[in-house]
């Protein structure tokens, strides 16, 4: 377990400077589509979803928005599912759905459950 935990530390790329730590909060749209598109482009996903997590809930949305389909999905897929359901009732219908479509049916499935219960209540 100690093996694991040293590897998954060590894989980890600290912040290095002032201004990616003033990024990786909840800095302008712009820079968070930047700051997590980076990432996603650098194959970094676990950062992109740390600093997509960080964000105000309009720029989560925005940043959704902006970022192709295929890596929103990506992203979307290691966000805590109930998140996802949350972020999804906000997104314009056609980018969510697009979305959600694209992930494993599990993780789909428990984003509908999540929905239907939420319209019940």
């Amino acid at each position: 377990m100690t093996t694991v935990m040293n590897r998954a530390l060590n894989g980890l790329k600290p912040l290095r400077t002032r201004t990616d730590v003033l990024q990786a909060t909840d800095s302008p749209v712009d820079s968070g589509v930047e700051v997590v598109g980076n990432a996603l482009r650098n194959g970094e996903f676990g950062s992109a979803r740390l600093r997509f997590l960080r964000l105000a809930e309009q720029s989560q949305i925005r940043v959704l928005q902006q970022i192709p389909t295929k890596d929103a999905a990506r992203l979307a897929g290691g966000l805590p599912t109930y998140t996802m359901a949350r972020l999804y009732e906000r997104l314009p219908r056609d980018v969510g759905r697009a979305i959600v479509q694209a992930l494993p049916e599990a993780k789909r499935h428990g984003i509908v459950v999540i929905l239907k219960h939420r319209r019940r209540g």
